[in-house]
């Protein structure tokens, strides 16, 4: 089995100067979690993963969607909270395979892991590892090297062909200030 589509997305908006602190998701201060911005798109991606309407739906709606767990070396819980809205609207209505088994630096295990789905699976993970991931996979496509530390509005999409994989950058324009321009 080889999913068909990978999808990879940084965790939404972290704690800064200009966004303010981490809250969980009852609103108390933990700079492990999203800031209110990132609360914000989380929500947003819910719909755009997973859109009332038929649309792109069918290409975009994952049925395996991986975070990272929490551990020793990062208590960081952005990723999960980033998908926690798409996973509850999607177990409303259907099962979907939800995998927060390894830590942010498990990179080989996870790729693994995601290799042995089928359909389409969206990763959210922390941008500094995101690129690394695609190296894991066989006949990766060139991607770029970094992932930047103020981009949060993109998607990077994999797509299964007989040699390999394609790349191509969806931009997600859900928040004021979301830009359209790929990562180079």
């Amino acid at each position: 089995m080889t999913p068909e589509r990978i999808m990879f997305i940084r965790h939404a908006e972290k704690p800064a100067p200009d966004l303010g602190g981490g809250v969980d998701a009852n609103g108390k201060a933990d700079e492990e979690s999203l800031a209110v911005r990132g609360w914000q798109r989380a929500g947003a991606l819910a719909r755009f993963f997973c859109p009332q309407e038929g649309g792109h739906a069918a290409k975009l709606t994952p049925h395996s969607v991986f975070a990272p767990g929490t551990g020793p070396a990062s208590k960081s819980r952005r990723a999960m909270q980033t998908v926690a809205p798409l996973v509850a609207l999607l177990q409303a209505g259907s099962q979907v395979n939800f995998v927060t088994a390894y830590l942010k630096d498990d990179g080989a295990a996870l790729m693994k892991d995601v290799l042995a789905q089928s359909g389409i699976v969206l990763v959210a993970w922390e941008h500094k590892v995101l690129p690394s991931l695609i190296g894991y996979l066989p006949h990766a496509p060139r991607v770029p090297a970094a992932w930047p530390e103020d981009r949060f509005d993109l998607v990077w999409v994999l797509d299964r062909k007989a040699d390999g994989w394609s790349f191509t950058q969806l931009a997600q324009m859900l928040l004021a200030g979301d830009s359209e321009k790929p990562i180079e």
